[in-house]
């Protein structure tokens, strides 16, 4: 099954060869809600609404060096990928991101992640897009990939999971 093309008139694309079979790296991808313990650069993250997974469910992040974004589950290819909107940020205008797993023959897996978006701000926008942010995106996205790598194939955790009992946080 092939991954599902994305609008957007700007890509940014990276693969990343994981050394585990492909449903132990969907265990990770499927818990959407808490990409913060694995992803560097994604210092806190939540669900929104009651969903944690699946078509509908929804994230909360807070990205380094960034801001927040809100991402939307929009497909849902169970134990194979996903692909989810993301609210506008600086200059990207909505985005569009695909994360899709392939099992390889040795028993390893590919998992490819596509970025696809549009700019805003007119002359303005294209200039901070081709000045500092397509060098981000195209720096911090494999960083992405090899940090859900480390995660599968060590099992270490960027940052400890949290969670509320109550009004008590728990660590």
């Amino acid at each position: 099954m092939k991954a599902p093309k994305l609008p957007g008139k700007y890509n940014v694309k990276s693969k990343v060869v994981i050394n585990a079979p492909k449903q132990k790296v969907w265990q990770v991808m499927e818990d959407f809600g808490n990409v913060y313990t694995w992803a560097p650069g994604v210092t806190e993250s939540h669900s929104i609404g009651s969903k944690e997974s699946g078509m509908g469910a929804a994230r909360h992040c807070k990205l380094d060096g960034f801001g927040t974004i809100d991402e939307y589950v929009t497909q849902w290819v169970e134990g194979t990928g996903f692909v989810y909107d993301v609210t506008p940020l600086g200059p990207l205008n909505k985005s569009f991101s695909c994360w899709w797993l392939t099992a390889l023959e040795n028993g390893s897996t590919e998992l490819e992640v596509v970025l696809s978006y549009d700019i805003r701000y007119g002359l303005f926008g294209k200039v901070m897009h081709s000045l500092i942010m397509r060098k981000k995106l195209e720096s911090s996205l494999p960083d992405a990939l090899n940090a859900l790598k480390n995660r599968v194939e060590t099992g270490k955790l960027v940052r400890p999971y949290l969670t509320k009992k109550g009004s008590e946080l728990i660590i």
